[in-house]
């Protein structure tokens, strides 16, 4: 047994300790449905450790979503329902599956025609049935999968330009709902605007959940030195733009 595979073993073997009888009170009385927010909370501060660049971290936080994955595994053990064994040959068939362009004799040259392979491998195990879209999803990612899997229908942008037309086009709309004071209207108009934005993230493949996280944390440093200025005395206007440039010199 290779040293990885004893320490996995360990890990295993420690995390179902957690749950068994004389165990911790907190970890037993866990359950698919308590385990949701812990697992997207793990998620995103993977994400962080990655965009700071802290790998100390970034070690630190892999593993505690690792061990949503093996509490998950081990409850539905416990209910013989899976166990790890079955994830783990699961995973390991899709991943096969899915890059016929690695163990099979189909041929990728690039990254779009492996990702084309994975899309029409994912399509046949599927049965050829239209995609489900889960409202779990964060909406703007939600918005960028539905895009995504229509567009290779025909359903697209045919430019960068006319998505850009096609998102002026949205704000005047909303600008007329906001006139009428039409709650559901105005609601309708923020969403097509929403959705818009998704598409531009989508042709220029950026995560929208990130680009925004960045930008609301550049928000809050900003509105931090803003509102420490202005108790030293400044006046809005000047505290404001201070922090702006305060900003700006700390991300150089």
């Amino acid at each position: 047994m290779s040293d990885i595979e004893k320490k996995f073993r360990n890990l295993i073997k420690t995390t179902k300790a957690l749950r068994a009888e004389g165990g911790c009170p907190w970890d037993k009385k866990q359950t698919f449905e308590t385990l949701r927010t812990y697992i997207i909370e793990e998620a995103y501060e993977v994400i962080e450790a990655i965009d700071n660049g802290d790998i100390s971290n970034l070690k630190e936080e892999v593993g505690d979503l690792l061990l949503q994955v093996l509490f998950i595994s081990n409850i539905a053990e416990e209910k013989d329902l899976f166990n790890l064994s079955d994830v783990l040959v699961a995973l390991d068939d899709k991943l096969i599956r899915r890059h016929p362009h690695v163990f099979g004799d189909r041929k990728a040259g690039n990254e779009k025609e492996a990702l084309d392979i994975w899309n029409e491998q994912k399509l046949k195990e599927d049965n050829y049935k239209s995609q489900e879209f889960s409202k779990i999803t964060p909406s703007l990612i939600r918005a960028i999968d539905i895009s995504k899997s229509y567009s290779k229908s025909g359903l697209d942008f045919p430019s960068e330009a006319s998505i850009l037309l096609k998102l002026q086009s949205e704000i005047n709309e909303f600008n007329e709902a906001s006139l009428s004071e039409d709650s559901v209207n105005i609601e309708d108009e923020l969403g097509d605007i929403l959705f818009t934005v998704a598409n531009i993230c989508r042709i220029k493949k950026i995560n929208p959940e990130i680009a925004l996280n960045k930008s609301s944390d550049k928000f809050n440093e900003r509105a931090k030195i803003f509102l420490r200025l202005k108790s030293e005395g400044a006046k809005d206007k000047d505290a404001w733009e201070k922090a702006k440039l305060t900003l700006k010199k700390r991300t150089k």
